[in-house]
C-alpha cells in the first residue's frame, strides 16, 4: 500500500504507511540536525541532547520512559548521525498509542535536571573514552579529522572530553529550541494502524512544538591536501588501518554507479578486497568498504584490521585494487552479480516496519519526497560498466587518498610512500 504524506501549515511533514499483513508499528521522529551544525564550541551538543531527552519528563523519569515501552515488548531508541537524530520505536499495533505519548512526552517535557545532566555528561565522556581504547572504532575517525580537518565532518559526531565538559543546560535548551522545529521535523510511521489514525496521533502529540526555521548546515570545505597520513604510534595487538578518498554527495547523478563500484570492491564475501586480501593472501581477517553520502560531499573508505607485521602489505594490496578499478573498471558478470545483490537488498530491507519507516523518514528528510523502490531499481539496473568505470577514475585519484593507521609504528615515510595510485 503507498505511503501517505501530510505537510502542515506550521511546516511538520508526516508521513505514513499502512502495513496490515503485519502485527507491528514502527515510528520515528526524524529531527534535520546533527554533528554538522555544531560550532566547534558545541561538539558533540546534538548527541548529549539525544542522551537529555531519555533522562526524565515532568510525568515520567528515566526508567520510566523506558518501561513504558519495554514493558510492553517494543523497542526504544535514538541516534544522531552527522546531519539527522532520530527517535523511534517499535511496538506491537495494540500499542500504538503508548508509543506516540512515549515520545512526544520525551521531547516536549524533558526536564533537563542539572543533576541528571551532570550524570549524562560522565557518562558520554566514558563513551568517548571507550572508543579511544578500540583501534578498530577509533582509526574511522582519525582518517575523518585527516581528510576533512577543523571543521564538523572532521569532528567525532559525540564530541571531545573537553567540549562535552563544557556544553551547559543552557546550551542544551537553546540547541534544542533553535533546532527541534515543526520546519526541521519529519515523522514517519510504518504498520498495521489505518493512516488517518497515525497522522491525527502525531497532529495533535506535537502540537505544542516549537515553530521555527529549516536550518542548513555550513558548507564542507573541501579535504586537505596538506595532510594525508596520521599514523597513532600504539601498542595494539592487531594493526587498524582506513584508507579513504572524497565521495559524492546523495545528491549527485553518480551515486548509483558508486553504489556498484563499491560493491564490488569491498562489500560482503565476494567482493574483490575479500577474496584477494583475505582469502588469497591472508593478510586480513576482517577488510571491507563503504561510502557515506552528505549533502555537498562524501567520502568512501576501505577499513581493515590485520597483522602487525602485515599492515605495509595489505594497505599495498588494497592500493592495487583501487588501481585496477580505474585502469580496467569491472567485469560484465561482476555488475550482473551486484545488481542482483544491491536489489536484493533494497527488496528484503522492505519487509520490516521499522525498515520502512525509516527509509520514508530519511528520504523525506533528505529529498522532500520517498524515491521509489521501482525507481531505485531502475536506477540500479541502468548502471552500465562504463558508468562504474568514469566514476572509478573521478574518485581515485592519487591526490586524493589519505590514511590513518593505528598500530605500533613510528616510520611515517614507509606510510606515506604507499600513497600512490
Amino acid at each position: 500500500m503507498p505511503y501517505t504524506k501530510i505537510d502542515l501549515p506550521n511546516g511538520l511533514r508526516i508521513i505514513a504507511e499502512e502495513m496490515p499483513h503485519l502485527h507491528s508499528v514502527s515510528m520515528g521522529v526524524f529531527t534535520k540536525v546533527g554533528s554538522r551544525y555544531e560550532p566547534a564550541r558545541l561538539s558533540g551538543v546534538s548527541h548529549f541532547l539525544e542522551h537529555m531527552f531519555f533522562k526524565g519528563t515532568s510525568s515520567r523519569n528515566a526508567k520510566q520512559i523506558s518501561e513504558a515501552i519495554e514493558g510492553i515488548g517494543g523497542a526504544l531508541n535514538a541516534y544522531t548521525s552527522y546531519d539527522s537524530t532520530c527517535y523511534y520505536a517499535k511496538v506491537a499495533d495494540i500499542h500504538f498509542d503508548r508509543a506516540v505519548d512515549t515520545i512526544s512526552d520525551m521531547l516536549l517535557n524533558s526536564l533537563f535536571d542539572a543533576k541528571e545532566i551532570e550524570k549524562e555528561r560522565r557518562v558520554i565522556i566514558e563513551e568517548i573514552n571507550m572508543s579511544l581504547d578500540s583501534p578498530g572504532d577509533w582509526v574511522h575517525q582519525l582518517l575523518d579529522e585527516t581528510m576533512w580537518g577543523d571543521q564538523p565532518l572532521g569532528r567525532d559526531i559525540a564530541g571531545t572530553p573537553e567540549s562535552v565538559g563544557n556544553i551547559s543546560r543552557d546550551d542544551l535548551i537553546s540547541y534544542k529550541d533553535q533546532h527541534y522545529t515543526y520546519p526541521n521535523t519529519v515523522v514517519s510511521i510504518a504498520g498495521n494502524v489505518r493512516i488517518d489514525t497515525m497522522v491525527d496521533a502525531w497532529t495533535k502529540a506535537l502540537g505544542r512544538y516549537h515553530h521555527g526555521e529549516r536550518f542548513e548546515p555550513e558548507p564542507t570545505r573541501p579535504p586537505r591536501a596538506s595532510r594525508r597520513l596520521h599514523l597513532l604510534n600504539k601498542s595494539t595487538e592487531q594493526a587498524n588501518f582506513c584508507l579513504g578518498m572524497p565521495g559524492i554527495s546523495y545528491m549527485d547523478t553518480d551515486r548509483r554507479p558508486l553504489q556498484v563500484l563499491n560493491s564490488v570492491l569491498g562489500s560482503g564475501m565476494a567482493s574483490r578486497l575479500f577474496q584477494e586480501i583475505r582469502e588469497e593472501r591472508g593478510l586480513a581477517y576482517s577488510v571491507y568498504s563503504y561510502a557515506a553520502e552528505f549533502n555537498d560531499a562524501g567520502k568512501w573508505v576501505i577499513y581493515g584490521g590485520v597483522e602487525i607485521g602485515k599492515v605495509h602489505d595489505a594497505i599495498a594490496a588494497c592500493l592495487t585494487e583501487l588501481r585496477k578499478l580505474r585502469d580496467e573498471g569491472i567485469t560484465e558478470d561482476e555488475l550482473q552479480r551486484v545488481k542482483e545483490q544491491v536489489k536484493g537488498g533494497v527488496l528484503i530491507g522492505l519487509e520490516d516496519t521499522w525498515s520502512v519507516a525509516s527509509r520514508n523518514g530519511s528520504h523525506i528528510l533528505r529529498y522532500d519526497a520517498v524515491i521509489p523502490v521501482e525507481q531505485v531499481v531502475a536506477e540500479i539496473e541502468a548502471v552500465s560498466q562504463d558508468d562504474v568505470l568514469r566514476v572509478a577514475q573521478r574518485l581515485i585519484k592519487p591526490e586524493a587518498l589519505h590514511l590513518a593507521v593505528i598500530g605500533p609504528y613510528d616510520d611515517e615515510r614507509s606510510f606515506s610512500e604507499l600513497l600512490t595510485v
